[in-house]
């Protein structure tokens, strides 16, 4: 994380005030730089995809529900063909669920060359709950190599991260039912 390393989530939360105040100035500054750097960047999405990562903290304080990793994510019934080779493309999928919101989003990353997953990370944030998960949603960058592959880096409260470089990104947002019925 270039913008938002674990650090910076550490002062920003440090019971020295003059700590929590520098870490402030750096954050905006930080944001600053991370919303000019996205200038150069959202060109190469589609518009729905430039639309969520212009909303930089849309998923803030959000909950992975669930990760899918895979080369058919959507054919999952029967014995492979030899057909198959070739229709075998690594996509991922995450299902976020927003901190506020009655929809869940579904962002998927197509023409993926590389997945990242860190769990536990390397630093512990702020783990909740007895037993060990990735906690809240909370800052994610995207960038862009020189070859065209961008790349989404994810941090969660925790201290996990999920790295993803890709070609394409689609994100949808679904409505959640009411379940307490």
């Amino acid at each position: 994380m270039k913008y938002f390393p674990p650090k910076l989530w550490l002062d920003f939360n440090s019971r020295s005030e003059k700590t929590r105040n520098t870490a402030d100035r750096t954050w905006k500054r930080s944001f600053r730089r991370y919303k000019r750097s996205l200038r150069k960047t959202l060109p190469g999405l589609n518009r729905g995809a430039r639309k969520f990562f212009e909303d930089a903290l849309l998923l803030h304080d959000g909950t992975l529900n669930r990760m899918e990793v895979g080369d058919q994510i959507d054919q999952i019934a029967g014995p492979g063909r030899s057909t198959d080779l070739d229709s075998r493309n690594a996509r991922v999928r995450l299902f976020v669920l927003p901190r506020v919101g009655t929809y869940i989003c579904e962002l998927e990353y197509r023409l993926v060359s590389g997945v990242h997953l860190e769990f536990p990370g390397r630093i512990s944030l702020f783990p909740a709950g007895e037993f060990p998960n990735f906690g809240d949603w909370g800052y994610d960058e995207l960038s862009r190599g020189l070859d065209g592959i961008f790349q989404h880096e994810i941090l969660f409260s925790s201290g996990a991260s999920i790295s993803i470089h890709f070609r394409e990104f689609g994100v949808r947002r679904k409505r959640i039912r009411d379940f307490s019925r």
